[in-house]
């Protein structure tokens, strides 16, 4: 795209004057000494403008201009726009236009160019309309660089417009203003549109192909992007930057896909991955497929790492649950020199802490946070308040909350979330209706999860049948949980339906479906689901859980016996499940569902990964200490139960995040109240 609207830049040079190495006395000539300096009428004032680069030897060739009274010359002052506007200082650039007295098409069309390559889209737009008011017809040259700024601005309406005025005009081929078209209707998402108009080309070069495959890839259609990366193969056209880029995206959109390996080994063929960008492309292409040893090795290969990887890594270190890599990766990061954040690492680093429950972390970003200056970001407010909240941290959120200057619906949402994870249903109920008090239209999978808490579930479910838009299994996930709290199992087996349809693969809805069935004594329900479940080939995952223990975090599996410490992790176990059954515990063996005697069925219960981790806990921290735990599935009932009972009868306050929200349990009362 920036290629287009730099083509009305003809007059770029070819070399390059440092202000080290110029002088002013005689600015008119590039460095040659007294013997080599060629005649005062060899080099003109233009062709000093085309090797001037940098601001101070530009000022002093502006300068002499003026004192040689030639302000007024139009091809000059052009110029001087044109070197201005790459310099960034459009104020200047202003000031020379604005005292032409006779602007041509090129004045402004050079102008508007510059307001277009510094980002000052809505000032490159009041140009345009200004110079079509005084009667100049804008050229070619003029509409390919202004139909960038139609797509980039979202102005549908007025980038027809202009082609149009194309059309009606009889204007003849070509090939920028022709591919700007394109690109203008594939942001659109008229990809239709943009491929008529792609085929009707009779010239077409790279950036052409390069718009087509992109507008294919960014409309979610990556199967066409990489069948016309084949024609363009065909054609003899050389693949750069900008189409890998593209293909890259366009193996994001097709499921199961070995593509993206593929275009990782063309990269690496073509020498186009040593391009800083390619790589974070592939970083991020590799986390998204939960990849994350491949992301690693790619980050790690960088010679040069921004700010944008290291961030970039860090998520896909928490996403991928690789606990430990992620603490590792968060120092190492923390200790980079002149590493500077901005709002987009921030939030993505608090979205990190957020997952691996790590408030310890969380709270050294939120001061580094205040300490950039960020702290009345909305959008780094809104993860503050998410990573509190998910740390069990609830205080400290509302304490953020509250201080906000400005509070959008994101914040909110998170605010009333945070609650309803942390098992104050009322509260996120009153907060929804603060907010909607205050003006704030409060978004529908919001909505959703206020009428769950409230037990409104047939509300709910209306609500999401009117969607404009059709939900994701996000919000179809709250409403089966709550299906589950409620009891609703005849709503439970239609949200299902509807989670199978858009995560076919996902065994965690079965079995949460399947528990349903044997929460209501549906054996025959159980029965069903189980074997819909094996005949898809389906597992469920196995469970896991990690807790912090000075600094390191330590992972259970939900059975394992082969820890470097488990026979005495075993003792401790032990002395647990007597103390608390004496406490008035009862193993729930419903929540097993294997076919095994019920002694077998409550060793498998006793070895639920959590309890593993509390096991640990308690072993390795002095009584009173809070203990946290992060769990990859939801808490079974049994488990649910049983640190109920552990946090009473050893004093202590458990903390555990599981697959939905946080437990806090202490006294032996869970902060959920019961609704999980």
């Amino acid at each position: 795209m920036n290629q287009l609207s730099t083509v009305i830049n003809r007059y770029s040079s070819r070399q390059k004057i440092s202000h080290r190495s110029f002088n002013f006395r005689t600015f008119r000539y590039p460095r040659f000494n007294s013997t080599q300096r060629p005649s005062v009428h060899t080099l003109s004032h233009a062709s000093i403008l085309q090797e001037v680069k940098e601001l101070k030897p530009l000022q002093q060739v502006h300068a002499n201009i003026v004192t040689s009274g030639l302000s007024h010359n139009i091809f000059l002052s052009n110029k001087l726009i044109s070197c201005y506007a790459k310099c960034g200082l459009m104020a200047v650039a202003e000031q020379i236009f604005a005292r032409i007295l006779c602007k041509n098409v090129v004045s402004w069309t050079i102008l508007m160019s510059g307001y277009t390559k510094n980002e000052l889209l809505v000032e490159a737009i009041d140009i345009f309309r200004e110079m079509v008011t005084t009667g100049i017809l804008p050229n070619a040259v003029t509409i390919a660089s202004t139909l960038p700024v139609f797509s980039n601005l979202g102005m549908i309406l007025m980038g027809k417009s202009v082609h149009c005025f194309w059309i009606r005009h009889g204007f003849e081929a070509n090939v920028y203003v022709e591919t700007a078209l394109v690109v203008l209707y594939s942001k659109f998402g008229c990809v239709g549109v943009a491929r008529r108009l792609f085929d009707d080309m009779s010239e077409r070069n790279v950036v052409s192909w390069n718009a087509i495959i992109s507008g294919y890839s960014d409309n979610g259609f990556g199967e066409e992007a990489f069948c016309l990366f084949n024609l363009m193969r065909r054609n003899q056209f050389l693949v750069d930057f900008f189409t890998i880029m593209s293909l890259i995206t366009a193996s994001l959109t097709i499921e199961g896909s070995l593509l993206g390996r593929g275009i990782h080994g063309f990269a690496i063929k073509t020498g186009l991955e040593n391009f800083q960008l390619v790589r974070t492309a592939l970083m991020n292409m590799y986390v998204k497929g939960n990849c994350i040893d491949d992301a690693y090795f790619i980050f790690n290969e960088m010679p040069v790492k921004d700010v944008v990887a290291w961030t970039l890594m860090l998520t896909g270190l928490s996403s991928g649950r690789c606990w430990n890599k992620t603490m590792e990766h968060f120092n190492k990061m923390m200790a980079v020199e002149d590493l500077r954040l901005d709002s987009v690492a921030l939030m993505g680093i608090l979205s990190g802490c957020s997952r691996l429950g790590a408030l310890k972390q969380g709270r050294r970003i939120h001061g580094l946070m205040v300490k950039s200056g960020f702290a009345n970001d909305i959008f780094v407010g809104s993860a503050v308040i998410d990573m509190y909240a998910n740390c069990a941290n609830l205080e400290d959120a509302r304490i953020f909350f509250q201080g906000l200057e400005e509070k959008d619906v994101t914040c909110w949402n998170a605010m009333i979330a945070g609650n309803g994870m942390n098992g104050y249903g009322k509260d996120a109920i009153d907060l929804f209706l603060q907010m909607k008090g205050s003006g704030i239209n409060p978004d529908d999978s919001t909505l959703v999860c206020v009428l769950c808490r409230a037990g409104r579930l047939n509300d709910a479910y209306s609500l999401i049948s009117n969607m404009p838009l059709h939900p994701n299994f996000e919000v179809y996930g709250a409403l089966l949980s709550a299906c589950r709290v409620h009891g609703n199992i005849d709503l439970g087996i239609v949200i299902s339906k509807k989670l199978f349809e858009l995560e076919p693969n996902d065994a965690g809805y079965y079995v949460l479906l399947s528990n349903m069935y044997a929460l209501a004594g549906n054996w025959e329900g159980v029965k069903k689901t189980r074997v819909s479940l094996r005949s898809k080939g389906l597992k469920k995952d196995v469970g896991f859980s990690s807790i912090e223990i000075n600094g390191e975090i330590c992972t259970f599996m939900a059975g394992e016996k082969d820890h470097p410490q488990y026979l005495e992790i075993d003792r401790i176990l032990k002395h647990v499940v007597f103390k608390i059954k004496e406490a008035g515990y009862e193993p729930d063996t419903k929540s097993v569902f294997q076919g095994v005697s019920d002694d077998m069925k409550e060793d498998i219960l006793f070895h639920h990964s959590e309890k593993l981790a509390i096991a640990f806990g308690l072993m390795r921290t002095k009584p009173g200490t809070i203990i946290r735990i992060t769990k990859n599935l939801r808490t079974c009932n049994d488990c649910h139960s049983a640190i109920k009972f552990v946090s009473k009868v050893f004093a202590r306050v458990l903390v555990i995040k599981d697959a939905n929200r946080f437990h806090v349990f202490q006294d032996g009362v869970c902060s959920c109240k019961e609704y999980w």
